[in-house]
């Protein structure tokens, strides 16, 4: 295409504007032309960003649907329940989709998206964008190639830390299935269960069982004394390592924009935020043991493969620090890593020297440069100009057919976890 891609978007949270951003540092590619958001608030910040028209400003899907097409693609970064009841108007009007993840909330949805996609010719990529990261994309590279043999296990876990946890899956959004859709394994982990799919390589999985609970997150773990709000009524706030006015306020980190974000504070000083803080009705800032947490706060799962390799998974809320790990046993070597310390080690059988094995660092620190998804936001987007301009997409692109190996993973494991571990064929 000579002229920049036209793309719109529909939910502009805080994953469509990452996504979006790029059309300013790079006008030559794409342009966001339209937006679509039942909050007339942020849609008056699309149009301020990106200079968009009045007459391409929505307050819902359908009213978009119903003018005629002025874009190739859309951003679709609406909350996950929201996810196919808003891409099949899409898909039908005949736009291509990049769809933030997970792309359904069960399994009956997202095989009704990926009918549709199907039916209409239209594309549909979901925004797994760790597999954009160089962390994982030269781990899939080495893998591919063979170099440590046939794949027998790999191991991975996230650990999700302790602000993050209470930021979006305790106080926040994802805490039930009620608002969110989904569970924490699917909101949180489905990320980390796509990358064990797809460095299985068509490998593909045939059966999952899973358990897991709310552990830490629920009254009897409270501190003794605590009360049920931080500011209103807690003696000791002070020491507790969730009190709301220390983490978000005194000591904030990455995801405390999210906070202010979504009670559309974005911009309040400090002691506006410890007024809203303060107020009762605020989610932010009750007793982190006593939220009724609907969705567990760890999870494990184990997955077979249809060569009999075995995959486990961890999910652990409330840790230190957030990280994702990985050690992958193949027959003739090992991998191992942390994504956030940006390197990991192949080792290689090798009876010939000291010790038995060569190691070797791969190091992708200058690549990723401390960001923390690698970087996968800004190729993805990139990788999606490309399938719009009709181009060949890079070998990390997920489409659609593609994720759903994970997802169904993920959506087996839940109801594994639900029945006490069974044992769920895929």
């Amino acid at each position: 295409m000579s002229r920049p891609s036209r793309i719109i978007i529909v939910g502009m949270g805080v994953r469509s504007m990452i996504y979006a951003r790029e059309a300013l540092e790079h006008p030559d590619l794409f342009q966001i032309v339209g937006v679509a958001d039942v909050n007339p608030d942020r849609v008056k910040v699309a149009r301020e960003t990106f200079g968009i028209p009045e007459e391409n400003c929505f307050s819902s899907v359908e009213a978009l649907v119903a003018v005629p097409k002025f874009a190739e693609g859309v951003i679709n970064g609406t909350m996950d329940q929201q996810h196919v009841p808003t891409s099949l108007p899409l898909l039908r009007h005949g736009y291509d989709i990049l769809l933030e993840k997970p792309f359904a909330v069960n399994r009956q949805e997202a095989e009704q998206l990926i009918e549709c996609e199907h039916e209409t010719g239209r594309r549909v990529m979901v925004c797994h964008v760790l597999r954009y990261a160089p962390f994982y994309r030269r781990i899939k590279e080495i893998v591919a190639r063979g170099e440590i043999g046939r794949v027998i296990n790999i191991r991975m876990a996230e650990q999700v830390s302790y602000f993050h946890e209470s930021v979006s899956y305790v106080r926040g959004k994802y805490a039930s299935p009620e608002i969110c859709g989904s569970g924490m394994l699917l909101s949180k982990s489905c990320h980390d269960i796509d990358i064990m799919t797809w460095l299985m390589g068509g490998n593909d999985p045939v059966s999952v069982s899973s358990i897991g609970s709310v552990f830490q997150f629920k009254p009897e773990m409270a501190p003794e004394g605590a009360g049920t709000h931080c500011l209103l009524d807690c003696p000791v706030e002070r020491t507790c390592p969730y009190s709301a006015k220390r983490l978000y306020i005194e000591h904030p980190q990455r995801w405390t924009g999210n906070i202010w974000h979504d009670i559309g504070r974005e911009n309040s000083t400090e002691e506006e935020r410890v007024a809203m803080l303060s107020n009762p009705e605020n989610p932010f800032s009750r007793c982190a043991y006593r939220c009724d947490l609907k969705i567990v706060d760890h999870q494990s799962l184990l997955v077979s493969f249809k060569d009999g390799a075995t995959g486990t998974f961890s999910m652990n809320g409330g840790s230190t620090a957030s990280g994702r790990h990985i050690h992958i046993t193949g027959t003739m070597g090992e991998i191992f890593g942390i994504f956030e310390e940006e390197r990991f080690t192949v080792y290689r059988i090798a009876p010939d020297v000291p010790g038995g094995r060569t190691a070797e660092v791969v190091d992708v620190s200058k690549a990723q440069q401390g960001n923390a998804h690698g970087g996968g936001d800004q190729a993805i987007i990139h990788d999606f100009v490309t399938l719009l301009q009709g181009g060949e997409p890079s070998p990390c692109c997920t489409a659609l057919d593609d994720s759903m190996t994970g997802h169904r993973v993920v959506f087996l494991a839940e109801e594994s976890r639900k029945k006490n571990g069974a044992t769920f064929l895929i």
